[in-house]
């Protein structure tokens, strides 16, 4: 069981690593249109999204046996960056659409939301990291 769930960790990690930091950045790098490339992107995003949604459920099966060695509290944990990102996906798109659409993608307001977006996405990323590592270390 603790080899699978360093591999679903290590997948998580990899896959938000490279579309943040990798796949996003490219797009409006290449494309000549920011308004395809941002539709793009956040489909990306919101795919990413329901893929960590997936893959923390499956983190919570997985460590269905290890309750009684490091409690039910600490099995929970990959629930928090897939919560992170739902509630940016649920809650900060919307809202980051609606100014989208009033403003353009040069407003101020949009500005605003896409920074707090991405600050969610950031955080996320480095908990899903961070539980990578943790895991890695029981191994030692």
């Amino acid at each position: 069981m603790r080899l699978a769930r360093e591999l679903v960790l290590a997948l998580w990690a990899g896959v938000l690593v490279s579309i943040g930091a990798l796949v996003a950045p490219t797009l409006f790098a290449i494309l000549a249109s920011r308004v395809v490339a941002g539709g793009l992107a956040a489909e990306l995003f919101r795919r990413t999204t329901f893929l960590s949604l997936v893959l923390a459920i499956l983190l919570v099966a997985l460590g269905r046996g290890r309750a009684a060695a490091g409690g039910w509290l600490r099995r929970l944990w990959p629930l928090a960056p897939a919560a992170l990102l739902a509630a940016s996906e649920f809650g900060i798109r919307p809202l980051l659409e609606a100014a989208r659409a009033a403003s353009g993608p040069a407003g101020r307001v949009f500005a605003a939301w896409h920074a707090l977006s991405a600050a969610v996405f950031v955080a996320a990323t480095a908990l899903v990291i961070a539980l990578l590592i943790a895991e890695l270390r029981r191994r030692d």
